[in-house]
């Protein structure tokens, strides 16, 4: 990591670090038998991915183990954070593998804050013993980067391995970009703004997509998080001199954004196709297919019209071309029977052929670096752009409190700003409010310290 918190290595004292498994390999063997196991499997799915999901990865599964039963729910990140919490506490997790959101995941591994201020207990197994024999032999680097630091922040445990990468990408309509004289993407922000405004007076509307309406699925903070690193701020603190340049920046962006990014979110792109828009700001890269595809209300888009690329770089020399990786982690909660049958069908969630396979269905970028060997020709413009991007990796560090900064920002920084007419004077004083904030909240249910190591900024984005 180039830059790594302090916080990390104090603030796993407050944890209690579950029980090792043991170095044993639950074999291929035990999967031939009679008895029949039925695995709850939570992920949190868009409705194309679960499709999928549902239709091709879990019966290859189990037609290849006839006795594993996969029994699939679809879930919110946040909303699994409160239910695989409810099933540990009952003692009643049952035969459990999750895929959470690599945000979310924190909160499960340092439990919820007690009454003392102090967050005393995992809702994970540690799976330090088993987790070789799950992750595939090779991994993309940020993932390997990701592996590595793992256990040297949770006291020599591991609570997940990375199932499936994610990263914004830039998408954009060539043929309303062209009619604007624009034939290259922006590469710095200084162009994104000038092309902005090209498009503006071309087409007498705003061309530019923000993902600026939904806190609850965190889309804005998400968003924005990357804009800031790339601008050389910390995000996690709200109101550093990066911080304020970045949502300066977009603040004078928004004059040209479609009027609609008030209400944007990550499932919101069908307007790149419809003509609302041309310029489609840092999405996920599942859309791609469903874009090039096109179904009865969305116009399928050509390859050649559909551009995507890692995005224009910030004013940031040394952070400017970083991207937040998002995706989900394989984990398993305290307590769960049957590891024999949990750990088969982690490794097949992780095998090159499933993670081809969704790379090609889903364009969810995989982490099993074999995946990327041989794939067809038609993707290679949507993995060229993922792998641009995956190139220079940032983290949103898993704190427990993440829920709480996502709230903040959203409530204290980006409605007074953006959604109810602050404007570029209020960046600086609505920033500050959500620190103070941060700040209390902090105190208050995590102690003094937790709160000083805050304000020093120890908590900040992970680079790999």
């Amino acid at each position: 990591m180039r830059r790594m918190s302090a916080v990390w290595a104090i603030i796993v004292v407050i944890v209690a670090v579950a029980a090792g498994l043991g170095g044993f390999y639950y074999g291929k063997g035990q999967a031939t038998g009679s008895t029949n196991v039925t695995v709850t499997y939570y992920d949190d799915l868009a409705s194309s991915e679960a499709s999928f999901m549902t239709g091709t990865l879990i019966p290859m599964f189990e037609a290849q183990y006839p006795n594993i039963h996969i029994n699939y729910v679809n879930i919110d990140a946040s909303d699994m954070v409160t239910k695989i919490t409810a099933l540990v506490q009952a003692g009643s997790v049952g035969t459990t593998l999750i895929a959470e959101d690599n945000l979310d995941i924190g909160e499960l591994i340092y439990g919820p804050p007690t009454a003392g201020g102090t967050g005393n207990m995992t809702y994970l197994q540690n799976i330090s013993a088993i987790a070789p024999y799950i992750e595939p032999p090779s991994m993309i680097p940020s993932m390997t980067a990701l592996t590595n630091y793992e256990p040297t922040s949770y006291g020599g445990a591991t609570y997940f391995i990375p199932f499936r990468a994610n990263t914004p990408l830039t998408f954009v309509n060539w043929t309303t970009l062209n009619s604007a004289g624009i034939t290259s993407l922006p590469s710095t922000t200084g162009q994104l703004l000038a092309d902005a405004a090209a498009l503006y007076h071309t087409t007498g509307s705003g061309q530019v997509m923000f993902q600026g309406g939904e806190p609850a699925s965190a889309s804005t903070s998400t968003e924005t998080f990357q804009w800031q690193v790339q601008f050389g701020g910390n995000p996690m603190v709200f109101n550093d001199a990066g911080d304020v340049a970045a949502l300066s920046y977009l603040y004078n962006l928004s004059k040209y954004m479609n009027p609609s990014y008030t209400s944007a979110y990550w499932a919101t792109y069908a307007g790149l196709a419809n003509g609302e828009y041309s310029i489609l700001d840092y999405q996920w890269p599942y859309i791609y297919p469903l874009l090039t595809a096109g179904n009865a209300t969305l116009r399928a888009m050509s390859p050649s019209e559909l551009g995507v690329y890692p995005g224009p770089n910030g004013t940031s020399a040394q952070y400017g071309a970083d991207h937040v990786i998002g995706g989900d982690v394989l984990a398993i909660p305290k307590g769960a029977t049957n590891m024999w049958a949990i750990q088969l069908f982690a490794q097949f969630l992780l095998s090159t052929k499933a993670q081809q396979l969704m790379m090609i269905d889903t364009s969810n970028p995989a982490v099993n670096a074999q995946a990327y060997v041989g794939l067809p020709s038609n993707l290679s413009t949507i993995d060229t752009a993922i792998l641009a991007a995956l190139d220079h990796p940032v983290f949103r560090p898993p704190v427990p409190w993440i829920g709480e900064w996502n709230d903040l920002f959203y409530n204290d920084i980006w409605t007074p700003v953006f959604l109810n007419g602050g404007g570029l004077g209020s960046v600086q004083s609505s920033a500050n409010t959500a620190n103070s904030a941060m700040v209390a909240y902090l105190t208050a249910n995590y102690g003094s310290g937790v709160a000083g190591q805050y304000t020093a900024g120890d908590f900040g984005p992970l680079y790999a």
